[in-house]
């Protein structure tokens, strides 16, 4: 996977955010929250590659642990989120039901008066790209 891939950004501060985790409790609570062995987590962290179900494990406790911790959704936060949703579905439906749910999220901003957060137009553009392009 190389740097242009929008898989890899993901990858990444999924794993930054697992190293800071681990700094400040411990690999094995860090483990045991993702739902992994601390011998995958360690490897993660070391730059291995995760395997897609491992992936989906991160991202599932990234949205559960880390992006509702903060209080800020961003860019990554979002994306973080939206693949957890709709990670199991067909590359075409993908695409579309990620349309669908922020466009559905865009008219709740709408609603109550906020502005759009800039993260939508990007998420929307990154699933416009390709029906085999994550997040």
């Amino acid at each position: 996977m190389n740097s242009s891939d929008p898989r890899s950004a993901s990858t990444r501060h999924l794993r930054e955010t697992a190293a800071a985790r681990v700094e400040n409790t411990s690999l094995r609570s860090v483990a045991r929250e993702i739902g992994m062995s601390p011998t995958g987590l360690k490897k993660f962290l070391q730059g291995t590659a995760p395997y897609s179900p491992t992936l989906r494990r991160l991202r599932s406790w990234y949205v559960q642990y880390a992006a509702v911790q903060s209080g800020n959704v961003g860019l990554e936060d979002a994306a973080a989120a939206l693949n957890v949703l709709v990670h199991d579905l067909a590359p075409d439906p993908r695409r579309d039901t990620a349309g669908c749910l922020l466009e559905c999220v865009g008219r709740g901003y709408d609603q109550s008066g906020k502005a759009r957060p800039a993260w939508m137009s990007e998420l929307r553009a990154r699933f416009a790209e390709g029906p085999d392009q994550p997040a």
